[in-house]
């Protein structure tokens, strides 16, 4: 038997959205809370949901492979947000073909687009989910000088909980999309010095 949670979840959230009297406006208060939460529930997609799938893939090339890992978390994370640009559903207009920001010059710049790999790449790292990882993060440490060493002579780093890893990478995220958040709605918060005395002295 199939669950009815999600979609009365849906239904509940869209039913919230029609009763309100008044849709709130785009604010640095009303925003900046769900950014935060956006990051807290995005690490459970990139580091619980994704993995798994490269991870417990049955052909060793692909579940040991970090370009597989990295390509399926940039994939699987963003063909919802290029898909609804792509067809213009938030638009007012009818449904249009149109290029994605992602697509348009300085795209790749979209901090949605790149997350999504470091984040699950960082993951990975810290969990040593795949071999790769694993001689990353023990030549990292032995870099920085924080790695033991092992009866043998080699450099080796233990793994990270994953439980700990993900609220590693939550926070990352979390902090990641505040900022976004306070540049693009903060207001004077974040404007040069020198432009908020031109525009006093105006």
């Amino acid at each position: 038997m199939k669950s009815g949670v999600v979609p009365a979840l849906y239904t509940i959230m869209q039913a919230l959205v029609e009763y309100l009297p008044v849709i709130p406006e785009m604010t640095l208060n009303t925003e900046l809370p769900l950014a935060a939460f956006d990051g807290v529930s995005r690490a459970f997609l990139l580091c619980n949901i994704i993995p798994p799938v490269v991870l417990n893939h049955q052909l060793a090339d692909v579940s040991t492979s970090p370009w597989t890992l990295l390509l399926t978390s940039l994939v699987t994370a963003n063909t919802g947000f290029f898909v609804v640009n792509f067809l213009s559903f938030l638009q007012p207009y009818s449904l249009t073909l149109s290029t994605p920001p992602e697509m348009l010059p300085y795209g790749w710049t979209t901090l949605d687009l790149w997350c999504a790999p470091l984040i699950t790449g960082l993951y990975a790292l810290l969990t040593h989910a795949q071999p790769f990882w694993a001689e990353a993060h023990s030549t990292l440490l032995g870099f920085l000088g924080a790695a033991s060493v092992d009866a043998d002579g080699l450099v080796k780093a233990a793994p990270v909980d994953p439980e700990v890893a993900r609220a590693a990478c939550a926070a990352i995220l979390a902090v990641m999309f505040s900022v976004r958040t306070a540049k693009n709605l903060g207001g004077d918060l974040w404007k040069p010095k020198a432009e908020k005395i031109k525009e006093k002295v105006q």
